[in-house]
């Protein structure tokens, strides 16, 4: 018999019993790069950051023929690039981080001192880790995900105009990272790591 053939709206909302996570309600919150001299990011980021992501999960396939037919294999897990947006406040401080981050990984012009390793070196290194956890109605954490090794690969256009009088301006920051873990949350939505974990400075 069917799951649902005898049930109703009560049913629904048993199982439905905190009524919903909220996507409003979440925080980011990005650790300084250790390894790159004069760039910050203070908590200022986190209140001016207008939208975030939780990261999808994604499995590649290999496809494997046999007597006329496909069938699939698990391939490797691959990431995409976390997205954040910003408010921009007249002191361009969230902005001016980000632009000096990138310009630390590559110079305007300069082909060398660029600082492009991942881990602690003589020269320093770019990246950092970064959590964006999901916050409950009553501001407790439900659960949040590490990103490993962020750097900034782009900080989009702001664009201006005469015809923009009652706008905020906004960015949005494109960060590469090589891997995420699970953490926090309670029961069935507890953590998910490999244990071990990784840093930049090792």
């Amino acid at each position: 018999m069917a799951i649902l053939s005898k049930s109703d709206i009560g049913n629904f909302i048993n199982e439905f019993g905190a009524a919903g996570a909220r996507p409003s309600l979440y925080e980011v919150v990005i650790t300084p790069p250790g390894g790159i001299k004069g760039v910050d990011t203070p908590e200022k980021m986190t209140y001016l950051c207008k939208n975030a992501q939780l990261p999808a999960s994604t499995i590649g396939e290999i496809p494997v023929s046999f007597l006329g037919r496909q069938i699939k294999m698990p391939g490797i897990r691959t990431y995409e690039n976390l997205t954040l947006s910003f408010y921009n406040d007249e002191d361009f401080s969230v902005r001016h981080n980000m632009e000096k981050w990138m310009h630390a990984i590559q110079k305007f012009k300069q082909p060398f001192g660029n600082i492009v390793n991942l881990a602690n070196s003589d020269q320093g290194y770019s990246s950092t880790d970064m959590l964006v956890r999901q916050l409950s109605k009553a501001g407790d954490e439900l659960r949040s995900y590490k990103f490993w090794h962020c750097f900034p690969t782009q900080v989009s256009a702001i664009d201006l105009g005469f015809d923009q009088a009652e706008a905020i301006e906004e960015f949005s920051v494109t960060f590469a990272y090589s891997y995420f873990d699970i953490v926090g949350g309670k029961g069935s939505a507890e953590g998910i790591s490999d244990g071990g974990g990784g840093t930049a400075t090792t």
